[in-house]
């Protein structure tokens, strides 16, 4: 599937029927298809593992307008990073989108932190670091190879993604993790 819009169509279908198959995916405009699928299939939680969110598709505006339209819509958003860069975030259109709805009362619902955890898949013999998203707990996209954008995807699979979100949560609520002010880079 060589054409984005085509690869974009498919996508919709797996996330609107729910469907249970895991799909494969790479480089940045696949990732962005599916993450966004996954943010507007997400109803209640939403948790993020990324390296700092400032590049790449974190900084692509459908990516943050779909994370908007989830924090409109009553959504929880968590957000875990291991590679936080301060002057990167402070010229960042999600950075400042997720500033402004902590400053206009959404405090409750947007949660950041910062981690030195780099996670890995067991099963890695060469212990390479992966990033994912997690989806009101069955939908994922969990990204094994950050640099190609390499990922293992599934719009309805809760087993896989209570892994991954049990693994999140531990890390998230851990003694290592650190609260991050973003509206601080704004001021």
């Amino acid at each position: 599937m060589s054409d984005i819009n085509e690869y974009g169509k498919f996508v919709h279908f797996l996330a609107e029927s729910d469907d249970t198959r895991t799909f494969f995916n790479s480089d940045e405009d696949h990732a962005l298809k599916v993450l966004v699928e996954l943010i507007r299939k997400t109803e209640h939680e939403l948790r993020i593992f990324a390296g700092c969110l400032c590049k790449h598709v974190g900084n692509c505006q459908e990516y943050v307008m779909a994370l908007s339209d989830f924090i409109e819509n009553g959504g929880n958003l968590y957000i875990l990073l291991n590679d936080y860069d301060e002057q990167a975030a402070k010229g960042s259109d999600l950075y400042k989108r997720l500033a402004y709805y902590i400053c206009s009362g959404k405090k409750s619902q947007i949660h950041i932190k910062t981690t030195k955890t780099h996670p890995y898949r067991k099963s890695d013999p060469d212990k390479k670091g992966v990033h994912f998203t997690v989806g009101d707990r069955k939908s994922y996209r969990m990204e094994t190879d950050t640099d190609k954008r390499t990922a293992e995807c599934s719009f309805n699979n809760p087993e896989r993604a209570k892994m991954l979100v049990d693994f999140y949560d531990n890390e998230f609520n851990g003694p290592d993790a650190e609260e991050l002010d973003i509206t601080k880079l704004f001021m």
